[in-house]
């Protein structure tokens, strides 16, 4: 009898002790239902069933003539462009000439531009964006997506979507930052957090692939700190991309630096208020496989370069108005989601 109490008792805290170890290491995040989105996905992240799949051109990449925002203008926006001319500081002489040649310029775009035009529209390009950048702009202008906490934001959703503790999709989030403050080059900064699909330059998506690849290594390794680190770091650079003002319109962007400012300001003021950008990645359950990161960056951009000429045009010619535009909303919340996607397909690469 009092081996049968013993035992019973031994099976008590046998079990009493299974439960808690089996509590204290119940995950902080569970994980929901997330599904791979094959539809429209870009080329370069399904997972063929034959190996080495030949590639399928998605895209047009014919380099696009600078200064297209100006060249086809239609009749309003013409107007407004000379009401920018009108406000420039220069000369009157030099205002009636320039308006004089963009009216000679639209008449024969797009089949005979020459050299001379192309000075002109230069000329013009930088004597208006002076004067907007001074009534519309902001002297500390990034390079980045969106301010705090949009890029930290969206990886600590996806790290927890797949049952990640709140600690490590932190550690993530709080590194995802990080890249927009490793040079004060502004154009070292630019050339590294862009992909231009049509041009084919820019170093996002190699280096969101570096860093991706440092993670997957540390994630195998058990070094989950540095793991989590390095995947902030990638997905930065695949998160710059979907922004479509860094897919392109280099020179134009250069010299007009409040378009890129007022869009990310747009974004920012608008993340977890006004339109609530924030709950686009918060109701996204769908990912993109990823097997080449690079690639994913590549494709990502490609995407919202589609964006690009409509986000600009708009911006540029309705500076007072634009951000009241559905189509600039809904073509946010477009690539948002798109980004969304990808950031899923990235965490799940690292951890596969």
């Amino acid at each position: 009898r009092n081996m049968t109490t013993k035992n019973k008792f031994g099976i008590r805290i046998l079990f009493l002790t299974m439960f808690l170890i089996s509590t204290v290491f119940v995950p902080v995040a569970s994980a929901e239902t997330l599904t791979e989105d094959t539809d429209n996905i870009a080329i370069g992240e399904m997972e063929y069933p034959v190996p080495e799949p030949e590639p399928i051109t998605v895209l047009d990449t014919t380099p696009k003539l600078p200064y297209l925002h100006l060249l086809e203008a239609d009749n309003e926006e013409q107007e407004i462009l000379f009401s920018y001319i009108d406000n420039c500081y220069v000369s009157d002489e030099e205002k009636e000439e320039m308006k004089k040649s963009m009216e000679d310029i639209w008449k024969r775009y797009p089949d005979q531009i020459t050299e001379q035009d192309n000075l002109m529209l230069d000329k013009v390009a930088k004597a208006t964006a002076e004067y907007l950048n001074d009534k519309y702009g902001n002297s500390e202008v990034g390079i980045k997506w969106i301010g705090q906490p949009v890029h930290g934001d969206i990886i600590n959703i996806s790290v927890k979507k797949w049952g990640v503790s709140d600690y490590y999709a932190g550690i993530a989030r709080d590194h995802a930052d990080d890249p927009d403050d490793w040079s004060d080059s502004e154009i070292w900064q630019s050339y590294h957090h862009y992909y231009n699909p049509n041009t084919h330059t820019g170093y996002a998506p190699s280096n969101c692939e570096y860093y991706a690849n440092i993670a997957k290594t540390n994630y195998g390794d058990s070094q989950l700190t540095t793991a989590y680190t390095n995947l902030g770091y990638s997905s930065h650079y695949l998160q710059d991309v979907g922004n479509p003002l860094h897919t392109g319109y280099e020179v134009e962007q250069g010299m007009d630096k409040w378009i890129h400012y007022d869009y990310e300001d747009y974004v920012e003021a608008n993340w977890d208020s006004g339109y609530n950008f924030k709950s686009i990645v918060e109701n996204n359950n769908n990912y993109y496989t990823i097997t080449d990161p690079e690639q994913a960056t590549k494709d990502l951009a490609g995407y919202s370069n589609t964006y690009l000429d409509e986000l600009y045009q708009t911006i540029y010619f309705n500076p007072d108005t634009w951000e009241n535009d559905a189509d600039i909303r809904d073509l946010t919340e477009d690539v948002l989601l798109r980004t969304a996607k990808y950031n899923l397909g990235l965490v799940k690469y690292m951890r596969s």
